[in-house]
């Protein structure tokens, strides 16, 4: 082979490679590229041909055969591959390896994922080199709906679309369903599940959050008001407001049956008659209620759920296990570990919660014809201590022993309705400063979504981790593109060539 044959070989290989290249970095593929790709593929193609040309007279019968060999076994590997191909474009498996199921979905997720039936189309705004990871979260989903769709822009190449949706910034994420429509500035599993249950739920439900006895209220921002809660609330697609039972009555009206749940977060001040009246009749015609408590609670409510088969304890649960030591508290936290499984609430259950300061509520021998279930129980080191504020120890003649129930669930058929109450004996485990802990939040909101109807809220929500990606730079993504994808399989090829070329020698 001559000289100028081997240059002009190089050279096509050199404009072959030019032209990807070229195309990788500008992302665009001109005239240019095609010039580059064509003039390389004529110079790879000559080379080829002259050197198969000037050996055609060497070829032996063995060598043939071996040839038809190597031919019949790359073929055979190229069917292969194709048919896996085939196969993982229909037929695909995800799985999370990572130390904390970072890309695992939460339980709350799945759910709502299980039930999508309608279309839910996501369109997320961000810059081309900024995609990956809106990407791999938007793929999760997909992966286990099929009515979930997306599309990833980068507003800079497709403009018309940024300015249908009204988009004037990047990683702008937008969830639509029928003529709904919600916009997340920040991608989190959080927000898009949340999104989705906006866009795809046809009723709001309206929790009413009782005030005038010094509850503690859903617009406190310091530790021991609720705004956590309720934004928790709002979250899951639910509406919420404080209403003044006796304003109302002075109005002539009762509770709203457009109040789906009466929430009462421990009362400090003694009810009127007429409230309490009121409170049974929205009860007796099939509402719900939730009822925090605190171990000083007023007689006058202890009377009014007794009424329902349950007796609220004037005692304080003490947990002496010491686990209260782990939150820098003491023995008056008790950490429960303990749900009933049989009821949607805890069904599944098992994230440890606290309660700072509760009491015993527990079901009356005598249950009024109601259908009662303790929710949870504290440890088998714990009792209802009667004796308190004072020296704190276990009197079997008057205290309550253990593992105590300090939630219970209580429920009635009502014609094609059903009452539902729900009453704890602590009020600051869902307050802001506790909400946050284990699974508080969670055993919360689903209790909310049980009483409002809403079992395929019941779960595990979506949690917050450690982002344990490396974040690399582009020239460090195109460093490392052009080291795997071409340098080290360019070096294989051309180690290849020379050995064959040797032994043909």
């Amino acid at each position: 082979m001559k000289r100028n044959d081997k240059i002009i070989g190089i050279v096509g290989a050199v404009l072959f490679l030019f032209s990807l290249v070229l195309y990788s970095i500008e992302n665009i593929w001109g005239t240019f590229n095609w010039i580059t790709l064509l003039l390389g593929v004529a110079g790879i193609g000559y080379f080829v041909f002259i050197y198969y040309k000037n050996r055609e007279k060497g070829i032996s019968k063995r060598s043939i055969q071996y040839g038809s060999n190597a031919l019949v076994q790359v073929v055979i590997v190229i069917g292969i591959m194709g048919f896996l191909a085939f196969i993982t474009t229909r037929q695909n498996y995800r799985n999370d390896w990572t130390a904390k199921k970072l890309y695992s979905p939460a339980d709350q997720t799945e759910k709502i994922l299980d039930g999508l039936d309608k279309e839910v189309r996501v369109t997320a705004f961000y810059k081309a080199g900024e995609q990956r990871g809106a990407k791999d979260l938007l793929d999760e989903y997909a992966y286990r709906s099929g009515n979930f769709k997306y599309e990833v822009v980068d507003p800079n190449e497709k403009p018309q679309i940024a300015r249908q949706y009204q988009v004037t910034k990047f990683n702008t994420v937008i969830v639509e369903s029928g003529l709904k429509r919600e916009t997340i500035d920040a991608l989190t599993e959080a927000n898009l599940t949340n999104a989705i249950m906006k866009v795809t739920r046809e009723q709001d439900k309206m929790i009413c959050f009782l005030t005038g006895h010094g509850e503690r209220s859903i617009t406190d921002e310091g530790k021991n008001g609720y705004s956590l809660a309720a934004a928790a609330i709002k979250n899951e697609n639910h509406l919420v407001k404080e209403m003044n039972l006796v304003q109302k009555m002075g109005a002539n009206q009762g509770i709203p049956d457009s109040c789906t749940i009466l929430a009462i977060l421990s009362p400090k001040g003694n009810f009127f008659p007429g409230e309490l009246d009121s409170i049974s009749a929205y009860l007796d015609r099939g509402g719900k209620m939730l009822l925090l408590l605190d171990p000083d609670h007023n007689p006058d409510i202890v009377d009014f759920v007794a009424q329902y088969g349950i007796k609220v304890g004037n005692d304080m649960v003490v947990d002496a296990s010491g686990v209260g030591q782990l939150f820098g508290a003491g023995p008056g936290m008790p950490l429960v570990t303990s749900y009933d499984q049989k009821i949607p609430i805890t069904k599944g259950f098992n994230i440890m919660t606290i309660y700072p300061l509760t009491s015993s509520v527990t079901p009356m021998e005598d249950k009024k014809g109601y259908d009662i279930k303790e929710i949870l129980k504290t440890s088998d080191n714990s009792w209802g201590e009667v004796d308190f504020p004072g020296e704190v120890n276990f009197n079997e003649d008057k205290d309550l022993p253990g593992p105590v129930s300090i939630a219970v669930l209580v429920e009635k058929k009502v014609g094609d309705k059903k009452t539902s109450l729900a009453i704890f004996g602590d009020s600051d485990f869902s307050s802001n400063g506790y909400f946050q802990n284990e699974g508080n939040a969670n055993i919360f909101l689903n209790t909310i979504n049980y009483l409002a109807e809403e079992e395929d809220l019941i779960s595990i929500r979506p949690k917050e981790f450690d982002d344990r990606r490396v974040t690399l730079t582009q020239a460090e993504v195109s460093t490392l593109f052009y080291l795997v994808v071409i340098a080290i399989p360019l070096l294989v090829v051309i180690t290849g060539v020379v050995l064959y070329i040797r032994r043909g020698r």
